[in-house]
């Protein structure tokens, strides 16, 4: 700086005749041109301000749970209303199922029923054992009507069918509907069951006796050309003709009647032996099928927002942690300029002291008492631009306080984790709410 010239430039223009006004024209003269330094400093950390703002306003977002908030309420509220809409049909269900049970119990206590019902033979079960039954009968059938007909086997397939079906699924029938009853503690019904037993025996007897009867006549008369088979089968029967049963009429007719007891019994043996005892807990079982398929979705649609809530949460933990380790670096950097702008600034108060020191006794000019009053040891450039214990703060005003504020304070970051673990609790705890409602029901069914 030139300020010789500045001076003498002064004094010819009679600016400066005393030396305090010669002082001030030289303390001027050095403020301003650290002004111009200084205004070059603070834009080149300005802009490096801007680009940390940036990246801070990125990070930042890594911990700011309210858009996690707004998704979980709207969980929070679906998780409720799907509750609400099951739970009516939950209600209904159970109420159905109270009552079954109630019908169920008063059955169990009319009948002086203590024990579970056996549920050990079902019809699934039955179903090969008769078809077992009927493939033995009509292949013995088939094998004894051949030697009458012009087709061999294969004729008496027709037959054979025909008779298995009626002697074994007419055994099994009566077994499953009136067999039963002879276990009923109900006299009307223990008759009942008695009379239809010798029905039964009746039927099995008399399709028989007739099925022989009418071999031994197909086989006599030649087969399917002959008219009043039947007929002429009964009529022996009549007669009381057994002479005409040959071995083979005899074998068949103890087969089927063998066959059909055997098919009657396995028939009375199908769900519980005692008369609708099975068939009142099934009506019971269907009431508590229904309410758990229900309780089922519910508890599966509900675990699925749960689950999706929870990945949500644990989605933000885990960016929240990973923005942790560059956020910090941003605070240090931050702090780094600090202390670089208040040395910048402690710097251009140096170069202002040492200049007007220097310039002063140069020129053997008094020490005159400048704005500061020690200019000397303390200089103060005009305005207080650069006043001693504040660079920190006025830099803080310059980067912004909330981004300055969020960097420094990492209680904001932990804040942010403890949130998420309270918004999970939450969701957690609306689910256990929630699913009370049915599982508590579904544990007493």
């Amino acid at each position: 700086m030139k300020l010789g010239k500045e001076v003498k430039a002064a004094k010819r223009a009679g600016l400066a005749t005393t030396d305090a006004q010669v002082g001030e024209i030289v303390e001027g003269k050095v403020a301003s041109h650290l002004n111009g330094i200084h205004e070059k400093g603070v834009g080149q950390f300005e802009g490096r301000i801007k680009h940390l703002k940036g990246m801070v306003s990125r990070y930042a977002g890594a911990f700011d749970t309210e858009p996690l908030e707004t998704s979980l309420e709207g969980t929070i509220q679906e998780i409720e209303q799907e509750t609400l809409r099951h739970g009516a049909t939950l209600e209904r269900l159970r109420n159905d199922f109270d009552e079954a049970d109630q019908h169920y119990q008063g059955f169990r206590e009319k009948h002086g029923l203590s024990r579970p019902p056996d549920l050990s033979a079902g019809i699934a079960g039955a179903l090969p054992i008769f078809i077992v039954m009927m493939v033995i009968e009509a292949g013995a059938n088939m094998f004894f009507f051949s030697p009458g007909s012009d087709f061999g086997l294969l004729g008496g397939f027709f037959y054979s069918l025909v008779i298995s079906v009626l002697n074994i699924g007419g055994a099994a029938l009566f077994g499953y509907a009136f067999f039963r009853w002879l276990n009923s503690r109900s006299w009307f019904r223990k008759m009942l069951g008695a009379v239809m037993a010798l029905v039964f025996v009746a039927f099995l007897l008399v399709l028989n006796v007739v099925v022989g009867f009418y071999r031994s006549t197909f086989v006599a008369m030649g087969g399917e050309g002959h008219a009043n088979l039947l007929q002429t089968a009964i009529g022996h029967i009549k007669a009381m003709e057994f002479g005409v049963l040959d071995e083979f009429s005899i074998a068949m007719m103890m087969i089927g009647i063998a066959l059909g007891a055997l098919a009657c019994a396995k028939g009375a043996r199908i769900g519980d032996a005692y008369p609708g005892y099975h068939r009142i807990y099934k009506f019971r079982e269907n009431y508590r099928r229904r309410f758990e398929n229900e309780a089922d979705v519910l508890a599966e649609h509900l675990g699925k927002l749960r689950d999706n809530a929870l990945s949500d949460i644990e989605a933000f933990q885990n960016q929240a942690r990973e923005s942790i380790a560059p956020y910090r670096e941003i605070g240090k950097e931050i702090s780094e300029l600090m202390s670089r702008f208040d040395a910048f600034e402690k710097h251009l108060e140096s170069v202002g002291n040492e200049v007007l020191g220097a310039y002063y006794s140069k020129n053997n000019l008094p020490v005159a008492q400048s704005k500061s009053g020690h200019f000397k040891h303390q200089w103060v450039l005009p305005g207080k631009l650069f006043a001693f214990g504040e660079p920190n703060a006025r830099f803080i005003k310059l980067a912004g306080d909330s981004v300055l504020g969020e960097i420094m304070n990492e209680g904001r970051i932990q804040n942010a984790l403890e949130k998420a673990k309270t918004l999970r609790a939450r969701v957690l705890d609306t689910l256990n709410r929630m699913e009370h409602l049915f599982v508590a029901q579904q544990g007493s069914l």
